[in-house]
């Protein structure tokens, strides 16, 4: 039975965090935290290019590729573009208290964003920009 094996969560800071950590610790990409530069990330303003180096998304295009077709780091896709993620992160008191994370593929929704970025947002979003990442653990 699944549900004995595994829950899952959405993904907190924290574990956000931790696997970009990971990416940085298990791969070449020791930077992938602060800066967007060299990364094959679906962020608005760059190409988009499949593992035979082919565009598969020009530059200015706003829309959300599936995941798979860019470049994975330490085996994580995503974290970096594509759509900004919730996490169960929150800021308390502020107008704009939901925490987002890394950056997205179109313009408005944290398009610059590098992978471990944070960002806040009102409560009230909705947007084909923003997604969730599930944290899965193993019982």
């Amino acid at each position: 039975d699944v549900g004995n094996k595994a829950n899952s969560y959405l993904c907190s800071s924290y574990a956000w965090d931790t696997a970009i950590k990971f990416i940085q610790t298990h791969s070449t990409a020791t930077n992938y935290a602060t800066t967007r530069e060299n990364f094959n990330g679906n962020w608005l303003d760059k190409d988009v290019k499949d593992k035979n180096g082919n565009v598969i998304k020009k530059s200015g295009v706003a829309i959300t590729i599936n995941t798979g077709l860019t470049t994975n780091w330490a085996n994580i896709y995503d974290m970096g573009g594509n759509v900004a993620e919730f996490s169960t992160e929150i800021k308390p008191l502020a107008t704009e208290c939901i925490v987002l994370r890394g950056g997205s593929s179109t313009g408005g929704c944290g398009s610059t964003i590098p992978a471990g970025g944070r960002w806040n947002h009102d409560a009230e979003i909705l947007s084909e920009c923003y997604g969730f990442c599930a944290t899965l653990f193993l019982n």
